[in-house]
């Protein structure tokens, strides 16, 4: 008589767990699939991005090939170095052919490069300049419109120093001439100079908005190449913090009670006095104040309130790190900053109490990796992705690990020198996203008790990724850029990977139907399969991990053990009919335990899942003697 045994597939790849006693309905080879709430997802595709009319809503398969064509890269060379989604459009940031590098925004039109205005350095500052006043240089009779004015030093009593940032400059203003607006009077430092942007680089942002109701968020963006800088959709100015990196080897950070560390250079001179270079790489925003971090552990923070402001009167302070950092995230009610071999965090709520407190000076985290999911951060160390998690009570944090079953695809990467590019939490889909400098990554789901994880393998190779709102209400959409051209593509978008068939493979684990040691004959394996399109499916199976009672051998190569696999050797596979809604495939074969694997290639069949299986089978005699 045959039995049904029903399984729930979930749980993701298990690469750890010996076959025996791994649960049912995980897997222990993937390509393509992402965990989920339902089961086992394939991945939606990807598409590239301008503004222009989306491919993947052409009326046909012509339509379709016609707006890809029509969607350039974005113009420059080099990877896209920086993605991210404000007031409603993407921006994307690449390398142009000058030896510079540009802000490019996506419209209708497609990419359009962003300009940038001027800045005009002032001393002697007695009454202060307003924005959107007229200054005018009283010798040169420059002008230009007064879009912010930074304070670096002194007072508006003679003594203020720092810059105004201009657009519509007109004439060349001239060092120590008198400069005039409506209400502002100061001496000029020189001549005015454009604002542009360093090449190369990371880009890190975040927007908050710091000037109140009246003003809508801002943009907030460091590179660890060049200044910060503060965008409201048409003005950027530099964030100018009057600290000097030096070079990395030349740097020394002396630890003092916070927060008055400073930073020394060779001889304990005090380098807080330049912009020779001022390159931070992390930014956060921290009980309204704007912290930047640097590469060489320094971290430095303005005044509440004034983003641009880093005078420690206005409540600007610095903090030592002791290492060079590789992340800065904002959770629960702390700053966190990480180290390769150190992960700290700030408390407080300004300068008056802010102190840095230890998490651990014994791990950290890989640069690029670390993302905020809710309350808990994600980031990945040498054994892979950990959470950190807050005690409400106390404050405290404590780290633990979400990769575990799969800790031999990371150790694989880690020999291999593969290091990750960057990382994306997809909320809607309660997923982590790690994307590794190979074109492969990891597909991390927190919607269950224990986290699941299954791999990907792309074939473009992101640098950077960001999500957001385009139009309010929507819900995010997930954008990347390239690292291998000036393209930026919409994940989660399309049937297909820009163009290219979407390969899926899963191989379910060896399952003995909770008997190991008995002997069954197989019938029939059914599989549930959720879609809104026809799809063929090819399935195979083996019994006896693989081997038949002569053990010979398989001939399909993907093992046990083996995460990411390819689907160009399987000429076994029995390709079924096209289904919708289930499938059946007669299997059979005699053994203490079977495995089937799911092939599936198409660049037009939305996504699909698997939600569970059924095998159908005879139980036969208890297995006697040695072999397989």
């Amino acid at each position: 008589m045959q039995t049904p045994q029903t399984i729930l597939l979930r749980g993701g790849l298990d690469l750890i767990s010996p076959q025996v006693a791994m649960p049912d309905g995980r897997a222990i080879a993937a390509l393509n699939y992402e965990p989920d709430d339902t089961g086992y997802t394939s991945m939606s595709g990807f598409e590239r991005y301008s503004g222009l009319p989306s491919p993947s809503d052409g009326a046909d398969a012509t339509q379709v090939a016609d707006r890809r064509a029509a969607i350039s890269e974005v113009p420059g060379s080099g990877p896209i170095r920086g993605t991210v989604v404000y007031n409603g459009s993407v921006l994307a940031f690449r390398d142009d052919l000058s030896g510079g590098a540009a802000m490019y925004q996506a419209t209708g039109a497609g990419w359009v490069q962003q300009t940038f205005g001027h800045t005009l350095e002032f001393t002697s500052g007695d009454t202060e300049f307003l924005e959107d006043e007229t200054v005018t240089g009283g010798t040169s009779g420059a002008t230009g419109t007064v879009e912010r004015v930074v304070l670096t030093a002194g007072a508006w009593d003679g003594s203020a120093e720092g810059f105004l940032v201009l657009s519509g400059a007109s004439g060349t203003f001239q060092a120590a001439e008198t400069i005039t607006s409506v209400s502002g009077n100061a001496s000029a430092g020189g001549a005015q100079e454009a604002i542009a942007l360093a090449p190369g680089g990371v880009y890190e942002f975040v927007i908050h908005n710091f000037y109140g109701a009246a003003a809508s968020p801002r943009l907030y963006m460091v590179n660890g190449v060049g200044t910060g800088f503060e965008w409201d959709g048409e003005t950027l100015a530099p964030i100018m913090t009057g600290i000097d990196t030096g070079g990395v080897d030349d740097v020394l950070l002396t630890a003092g009670g916070p927060p008055d560390q400073v930073l020394t250079a060779g001889g304990d001179d005090i380098i807080i006095a330049t912009n020779a270079v001022d390159n931070p790489a992390y930014i956060g925003v921290y009980r309204n104040h704007l912290f930047l971090g640097y590469a060489v552990g320094a971290i430095v923070f303005s005044g509440p309130g004034e983003p641009l402001d880093f005078r420690t009167i206005a409540g600007a302070g610095t903090f030592a790190f002791g290492e060079a950092m590789t992340g800065m995230l904002v959770a629960s009610t702390a700053l966190l900053l990480f180290g390769r071999n150190r992960i700290e965090y700030i408390a407080g709520n300004d300068v008056d109490d802010f102190q840095k407190l230890e998490i651990t000076s014994s791990a950290g985290a890989v640069l690029r990796t670390p993302q905020s999911a809710g309350e808990s951060p994600i980031y990945m160390d040498d054994a892979g992705l950990r959470r950190l998690s807050s005690s409400p009570a106390y404050g405290d944090f404590k780290m633990g690990t979400l990769t575990r079953l799969v800790e031999p695809l990371f150790r694989q990467k880690r020999l291999a020198g593969i290091v990750p590019n960057t990382a994306l939490v997809v909320t809607g889909k309660d997923q982590y996203r790690l994307f590794w400098n190979d074109g492969s990554g990891i597909a991390l789901y927190m919607g269950r008790e224990f986290p699941e994880i299954l791999p990907f393998k792309l074939p473009i190779t992101f640098f950077c990724s960001c999500s957001g709102e385009l139009q309010s209400g929507e819900g995010d959409r997930l954008f990347a850029g390239a690292a291998d051209s000036g393209f930026v593509y919409e994940l989660d978008r399309g049937t297909s990977f820009d163009g290219d068939a979407i390969e899926t493979y899963i191989r379910l684990a060896f399952n003995s139907l909770s008997s190991p040691m008995q002997n069954k004959a197989f019938h029939w394996f059914y599989c549930d399969v959720v879609c809104q399109d026809e799809i063929t499916i090819g399935a195979a199976y083996d019994v006896n991990y693989g081997r038949d009672e002569a053990a010979v051998a398989s001939d399909v190569a993907a093992s046990a053990g083996a995460p990411i696999v390819t689907t160009a050797d399987n000429d076994n596979v029995d390709w079924t009919r096209p289904v919708q809604g289930q499938f059946a495939v007669e299997t059979p074969g005699f053994g203490r335990n079977i495995a089937v694997r799911l092939i599936t290639s198409s660049s037009t069949a939305r996504p699909h899942t698997f939600p569970s299986s059924t095998i159908s089978f005879s139980a036969r005699g208890l297995r006697r003697g040695s072999g397989g």
